[in-house]
């Protein structure tokens, strides 16, 4: 059976570990880091303009500009290619093209097309998210995107995007074309990530920080720099690997508990590159098995490693990581909420440094007081076998199979999934 698998906003293979951390974890134990199974991906682009500001030719440049920042990611396999184009999809035609948000028959995720949607006035993005929602001044979704796969696959079968044109919106074309990036970067499977962002900002402030320092597929628009962020680079290379990638890069793999060897899952954990200052996240227990587990492939070099909690707005349609999906979920209650600012030291002064080499690993034991262990490998570990491991946890996702037969279809209400969306924000102040 087939069921909708959703994105974010912004805006596998399963041999290695995510950065920004995979959105849909399926396979057939449930806990395989989805993706498309061939990297080679055909968009049909909307053939009618984006708004009256923004003509169908200025605006199909803007997508292939954000095809441009993750096609130029070296380490990755992923080609993003311009199809042909869909017919002009509005508020009156778009059920043809992508889910109807009202009738959980019609999906339309067997045509053959990969719409990217140009909702000239956000009235598609209202009929998935509410009224006000993607139209009128007060609008605050700039985008979405889903891709669908069957119950037990490895591999998405076909999505699409939606981006909102309404002009309400102060968005820059630079902006724009980063939100479209963004929702691709949902669309072939990465989540949102915090990185080291100051987790307790607000959606009522603005960035607070160098715009350039937030990653791509951070859940509100704060990035301004059309190139890939260290995060996203990683995040995408870990999902689409170019040949030999494990044989380049170190592995950090790792647990993190509370001091008494309990799991936590859904905290923030980053590390930091000593040389560089670039920064990789991931959050503990992505892979949902209740077991604290953590992974990164990294280029090779010194690194500290940190953990914080996650951002309490950072949850449903702007959620980062798998225990985000709403406000009482497990990133919001003790200890994964409660960690401020905590430095690895393994039992020395902190923090830590860890080095990691070309094709070896490092698995370290992080407590929520900043103490635990490193061990040193020659050999990286087999992230397949973890992947395909029936793990200890047992959970719904967001998105969930009905049990309905014959036609290979989602029986759940698909409204009920879209609202699961994770969503790019737009800043309340920008609008004012």
């Amino acid at each position: 059976m087939l069921r909708s698998i959703t994105a974010l906003l912004i805006f596998c293979v399963c041999a290695s570990a995510m950065a920004a951390g995979p959105l849909v974890l399926e396979g057939p134990s449930g806990h395989v880091p989805a993706k498309y199974e061939n990297p080679n991906i055909e968009f049909n682009i909307d053939a009618g303009p984006l708004n009256t500001s923004l003509t169908n030719d200025t605006a199909d440049q803007l997508v292939r500009d954000a095809f441009d920042i993750w096609n130029s990611i070296n380490t990755s396999t992923i080609n993003l290619i311009q199809g042909n184009d869909v017919p002009d999809i509005n508020a009156t035609n778009f059920t043809s093209y992508i889910p109807d948000p009202n009738n959980s028959s019609i999906h339309n995720d067997d045509d053959g097309l990969n719409p990217i949607v140009y909702d000239s006035d956000g009235s598609i993005i209202d009929a998935y998210f509410g009224i006000g929602q993607g139209t009128g001044p007060d609008a605050s979704v700039v985008g979405f995107a889903a891709s669908s796969i069957y119950i037990g696959s490895y591999y998405f079968t076909e999505g699409f995007a939606v981006i909102n044109g309404n002009e309400h919106l102060p968005i820059s074309t630079n902006q724009l074309t980063l939100i479209v990036a963004h929702e691709i970067g949902h669309y072939f499977g990465l989540d949102h990530t915090q990185a080291n962002i100051n987790n307790t900002e607000s959606l009522f402030d603005a960035c607070p920080t160098a715009a350039i320092e937030y990653p791509l597929m951070y859940p509100y628009a704060c990035r301004t720099s059309q190139v890939a962020h260290p995060d996203d680079s990683v995040s995408l290379s870990t999902l689409y690997p170019a040949p030999n990638l494990n044989q380049t890069q170190g592995q950090l793999t790792g647990t993190f508990t509370t001091t008494d060897g309990t799991p936590v899952s859904g905290a923030n954990i980053w590390v930091q590159n000593t040389a560089t200052g670039d920064v990789y996240s991931v959050v503990s227990d992505y892979l949902k098995q209740c077991s604290g587990f953590f992974a990164l492939l990294l280029p090779p070099g010194n690194y500290t490693v940190h953990a914080n909690s996650i951002n309490n707005e950072f949850y449903a349609g702007s959620s980062v990581g798998p225990w985000a999906e709403n406000e009482i979920d497990s990133s919001f209650q003790p200890p994964a909420s409660t960690l401020g600012l905590i430095d690895f030291n393994a039992d020395g002064t902190p923090p830590a440094i860890i080095e990691l080499a070309a094709g070896k690993s490092v698995d370290i034991v992080f407590r929520t007081d900043g103490s635990g262990n490193i061990t040193m490998s020659d050999n990286q570990v087999d992230l397949v076998q973890i992947y395909n491991s029936a793990g200890s946890c047992s959970f719904t996702d967001a998105i969930s199979d009905g049990g309905g037969g014959g036609s290979g279809s989602p029986s759940l209400p698909l409204l009920i999934t879209l609202l699961c969306i994770p969503a790019l924000r737009a800043r309340k102040d920008k609008r004012d």
